[in-house]
């Protein structure tokens, strides 16, 4: 890893953007790149669209939103062999893992169960965060290096294009295209390798509890997302 390069690359950046900018921008010492997650931090969360879904699929069942997401998702602050984990890490596909939880739907007492959105209904769910996202274009153009970190699926790909992903970060790490996911320390590890920064000088942002510590143990900076609109605020306070 060529720190000594990035860091010049950085300030080099700094030096070319306008005089208002530079003007307005301070070089924080301790940070040179920020990593956000998706789901939470740059979109609303799909939590709600799991509750509407349980609404409207016209089952007859009863089941709180912890228990629906143990069913379908597995525990989400482990690595384990739930076929949402693999369906995250691009090991099978959306019918694969629908045959998969069934058991696990029969075994928790239920005749029938509502199963995540497939394709493009997920992204049209969720909505951007706007001050979210004016906030990392701006942390991007004042010099830092940007990614986005999700765990994701291949049938909702469609987010990266309708969030202009590629455009509005460096780097984009999405879990079923590297056989990794959250909060595993090898995804982390990756995402940072891409940016090219010193793990200790990069800052994580995620609104999973879960993630954040699977973050520090790395070495990663962190700011847990209660809020994404604070937290847009809270970045800009500090970086730029």
């Amino acid at each position: 890893m060529d720190t000594p390069r990035c860091r010049r690359d950085r300030h080099d950046r700094r030096r070319d953007l306008t005089g208002s900018v530079d003007a307005m921008t301070t070089p924080n010492p301790d940070v040179d790149a920020v990593i956000f997650d998706f789901a939470g931090v740059l979109s609303t969360s799909p939590g709600e669209m799991m509750r509407r879904q349980i609404d409207e699929s016209g089952i007859d069942i009863e089941v709180d939103i912890a228990s629906f997401v143990q069913i379908i998702m597995g525990p989400l602050d482990a690595e384990g062999d739930h076929p949402w984990h693999r369906l995250e890490r691009g090991r099978i596909d959306f019918d694969e893992y629908v045959a998969g939880i069934e058991p696990l739907w029969r075994a928790a007492g239920f005749e029938s169960f509502p199963t995540p959105p497939r394709g493009d209904a997920v992204v049209t769910g969720m909505s951007k965060i706007p001050e979210m996202i004016d906030a990392a274009a701006a942390v991007r153009a004042a010099g830092y290096r940007t990614a986005i970190l999700t765990n994701n699926i291949k049938e909702w790909g469609a987010w990266r294009q309708v969030w202009d992903a590629d455009n509005l970060v460096d780097v984009v790490v999405d879990s079923c295209e590297v056989d990794m996911r959250k909060p595993n320390a090898d995804i982390f590890e990756f995402t940072v390798e891409q940016l090219g920064t010193p793990i200790e000088r990069t800052l994580f942002l995620d609104d999973f509890p879960w993630n954040i510590d699977g973050a520090e143990r790395v070495g990663l900076q962190t700011m847990h997302v209660a809020d994404p609109i604070a937290a847009a605020a809270a970045l800009r306070d500090r970086l730029l």
